[in-house]
């Protein structure tokens, strides 16, 4: 997991996203098989859900102040100037080559969405071929992989709590995961606070705009910690209705979303059976 961070994280200077960062709009940059892994990763998502899912935002999450402090909302002539910056279609990927360049000047890489699922993945790798048969790994609070189930269990249990709930028993829902990945996204973690409004740190790239859906909070599961990573970000932009379609489109992903909905939230479960669920009242 170090190894990983100190190949594909922006903020240590030493790293090849760094590297990067600095050169690609100048020249093509040679890169290891992180970098091609992760971005071949992140390109399928971004094509996927129709550029929902992008590590290129950056900019836009500079512009917002979520690198650094906003008094003021950013000006729209501005958000359309930046959003010129952004876009994994600009980053070309010559994977015989082995290089990363930058279409465009001010574009730069942000791994954030997505390098806690692939760290997941691999430690799940190495357990794997040292025998272990059941585990939970996770890293922080918004992402886990489950290998297998517990003693006499039949999966991991995890317990989903409204971020708008300063209460860390009281869950909305539980759900049942085995040898798959859980992600949740929300908005109350990161945001910025303007008159008295909040806006979320999960912009729209499509936009340059924070999330304006009905989603309070958006959990993805799937497959793979990477998956889940990034599609629990793209369900919190794309929506009830676009999350629906998508998981119709993928039927080895799921989804549980809250919504708002009138006084009370509803939770909403795409592609999740009765079995997974133990809805808590």
């Amino acid at each position: 997991v170090d190894a990983l961070e100190q190949s594909i994280s922006r903020w240590l200077p030493s790293s090849q996203t760094s590297l990067i960062n600095r050169n690609a709009a100048e020249r093509p940059v040679t890169v290891g098989s992180d970098l091609i892994e992760i971005l071949l990763r992140a390109r399928h998502f971004y094509e996927t859900t129709d550029g929902v899912f992008d590590v290129t935002v950056g900019p836009l999450l500079s512009l917002w102040g979520f690198y650094r402090e906003l008094n003021a909302l950013p000006d729209e002539a501005v958000v359309k100037q930046t959003l010129q910056k952004v876009g994994l279609n600009h980053v070309k990927l010559d994977i015989k080559a082995r290089t990363v360049f930058f279409e465009r000047p001010g574009m730069y890489l942000d791994f954030g969405g997505i390098g806690k699922g692939l760290a997941l993945d691999r430690a799940a790798v190495v357990l794997r071929e040292q025998g272990v048969q059941s585990a939970r790994l996770s890293i922080g609070t918004s992402t886990l992989v489950a290998l297998g189930a517990p003693p006499d269990a039949t999966g991991w249990t995890v317990g989903l709590r409204s971020p708008y709930n300063s209460n860390d028993d009281a869950h909305f829902a539980t759900v049942k995961i085995r040898d798959e990945s859980l992600s949740t996204s929300s908005g109350a973690e990161r945001y910025v606070e303007l008159d008295g409004k909040r806006y979320s740190h999960i912009l729209d790239p499509r936009t340059g705009m924070p999330a304006r859906s009905d989603v309070i909070s958006a959990t993805a599961i799937a497959p793979t910690g990477v998956e889940s990573d990034a599609l629990s970000t793209a369900f919190f932009v794309m929506g009830l209705e676009a999350t629906r379609a998508y998981c119709k489109q993928h039927p080895h992903v799921r989804a549980l979303l809250l919504i708002e909905s009138g006084d009370a939230p509803e939770t909403v479960y795409v592609n999740i059976s009765n079995e997974m669920i133990k809805e808590q009242q």
